[in-house]
């Protein structure tokens, strides 16, 4: 499927809130070298971004969908939200931010369990006399999503809440 960019008219076919065009500009401005590769790996990176911010934060955003009669595809744009119409600059930016890293894995990677099914956060094993040690998680639901600090914190504006760790 190609990237389609939603443009602030709801569109029911949207994928993606930016643009590889759009991506590339922020990065050049800000010298970052790790947004490479071909437009068809850069689009693919976006529309990941889009996906990881609507699963992980469509449920928290301010106010409601703009066309909620219609087919609208993505949770942007929204009504209910001061300063912010069409796909707020803030979103962009996200989105830019988390394609960066999905160029080079996933935004949310299985989480690593044991054979009973309890997610692991570490493992240390020592040779002689043999020794292993196994750190665990707070549960499969915390290790779900980790934090990226600088995208997280350009969606703050948008949530419903304010203050706290975004997860």
């Amino acid at each position: 499927m190609a990237i389609v960019v939603e443009d602030g008219t709801g569109k029911a076919t949207a994928n993606a809130y930016a643009s590889a065009a759009e991506a590339d500009a922020y990065f050049t401005e800000r010298g970052v070298v790790s947004w490479t590769g071909a437009s068809g790996v850069k689009e693919a990176a976006l529309i990941r971004a889009t996906d990881y911010i609507e699963t992980r934060f469509a449920h928290k955003f301010k106010g409601e969908p703009e066309f909620p009669d219609a087919p609208q595809a993505l949770s942007f744009p929204r009504t209910g939200i001061d300063d912010y119409t069409g796909v707020p600059v803030c979103l962009k930016k996200a989105t830019y931010e988390y394609a960066n890293r999905a160029l080079v894995g996933p935004l949310a990677p299985d989480p690593v369990m044991d054979s009973t099914n309890r997610p692991l956060q570490g493992k240390r094993t020592k040779v002689g006399p043999i020794e292993t040690e196994l750190q665990y998680g707070a549960g499969a639901a915390a290790a779900a999503f980790r934090p990226y600090p600088a995208a997280d914190a350009l969606l703050r504006p948008l949530l419903a809440y304010s203050g706290g760790v975004t997860r």
